[in-house]
């Protein structure tokens, strides 16, 4: 009796001992098998891929990026949201979107600001009204919109409405502002001021349509400073500096 008990206390000793072993190898194989997944040196990203536009978001501008990354440039450890925001926070850039390759290539689309007017003459709005801190090399060339910063998405949609109204006719607008009051100015292409106030922008200008070439072949169109249309009925003209000396 005491010897079968003496065996099956050391069956259960042996038991034990070969699964601590065997608890010990596991752990062993884990850290092993997690240091070689995230060594650099094991599964590292060597290949970039960079689609979409490259205007002003070069392959070098990415890899200023990841850069800052080389000690985590492993195909597990790559901090992608981390890349991803440091992108996103450059000037030209409005969208970065990545995605990893096995098992060494790192793939990167860009989408850059899209510039549609100068703002305030310090910086730029893109096609959702937002405010951007570029400048495009040919800044001549974009509608120069002004007004306070909290209402540029409304300035913008308020050019559009009357861009799109003005598209069939000759005028094209140079200058838009909206003041505190969200009164609206905006300057034609012929030098031409149109003061279109607070309500009513697009009846006014239509108004203006109508009326004006009527006044275009009664008075030459150098001598007149400005058209304000923020009357009921009608509209009075402005005439520049040297035609109120002449008269």
């Amino acid at each position: 009796m005491w010897q079968k008990l003496k065996k099956v206390n050391t069956s259960k000793w042996i038991g034990f001992f070969i699964f601590v072993i065997l608890i010990y190898a596991l752990q062993s194989s884990f850290f092993k098998l997690k240091h070689w997944l995230t060594d650099q040196n094991s599964l590292p990203l060597t290949a970039l891929v960079l689609t979409g536009d490259k205007l002003h978001v070069t392959e070098d501008v990415v890899r200023s990026v990841l850069n800052k990354q080389k000690d985590k440039l492993n195909f597990f450890t790559l901090e992608i949201a981390d890349i991803q925001k440091q992108l996103e926070d450059r000037p030209w850039v409005y969208s970065a979107s990545i995605r990893k390759n096995w098992p060494d290539t790192l793939k990167i689309h860009i989408v850059e600001q899209t510039v549609v007017a100068i703002w305030n003459e310090t910086s730029s709005l893109n096609r959702f009204g937002e405010i951007i801190q570029v400048t495009p090399e040919d800044k001549e060339d974009y509608i120069r919109l002004s007004g306070e910063d909290n209402r540029a998405e409304g300035v913008l949609d308020t050019y559009l409405q009357l861009e799109q109204l003005l598209e069939p006719t000759q005028y094209r607008i140079a200058e838009l502002n909206s003041d505190k009051r969200n009164a609206t100015q905006l300057v034609l292409k012929n030098g031409i001021s149109l003061r279109l106030g607070k309500e009513q922008k697009l009846e006014r200008i239509q108004l203006f349509l109508n009326a004006f070439p009527r006044i275009a072949q009664k008075y030459e169109l150098s001598t007149i400073d400005y058209v304000d249309l923020r009357y009921d009925t009608g509209l009075a003209i402005g005439w520049k500096k040297a035609k109120k000396d002449a008269s």
